[in-house]
């Protein structure tokens, strides 16, 4: 079920299944029967992971306030600066959404530096041979 499942949302071809089936070292008379259900289901198979899909929202856009805070009547000659972004998502089920962040600087600074660690990550030796294992199989 996983198989066919998967290789549906993927859109492979029954002979690209039957391919990856054989490549992947199953026994022989496996990769034929699975095939042959895969054909019979896939269009059944497509329609319910179309209407069951469960999708992620998606960067729009970004805009972001620079505020200061300048001497308070407690505190003297003192700034204290803080950013304001609004995030814009959409999605299918959802439409567009608006989310606000409000962070000093230090905060912001410290996301920035996790964000493009995680980046380097995603460019690393392991990680790429992960994906392109991945993309083997499937």
């Amino acid at each position: 079920a996983v198989v066919s499942t998967q290789s549906t949302g993927k859109q492979l071809s029954p002979d690209d299944l039957s391919t990856s089936l054989t490549s992947a070292a199953v026994s022989e008379s496996l990769p034929a029967a699975i095939t042959a259900c895969y054909s019979e289901t896939r269009s059944l198979l497509q329609d319910t992971i179309s209407h069951t899909a469960h999708t992620e929202p998606q960067y729009k856009t970004l805009e972001w306030r620079l505020e200061c805070r300048t001497n308070s009547r407690a505190l003297r000659n003192t700034v204290q600066p803080s950013v304001l972004t609004k995030w814009t998502t959409s999605s299918a089920k959802s439409g567009e959404k608006a989310r606000y962040l409000n962070c000093d600087i230090n905060t912001l600074s410290h996301i920035t530096e996790t964000l493009q660690q995680a980046q380097s990550e995603l460019q690393s030796f392991h990680s790429r041979r992960v994906q392109r294992s991945l993309n083997k199989i499937w």
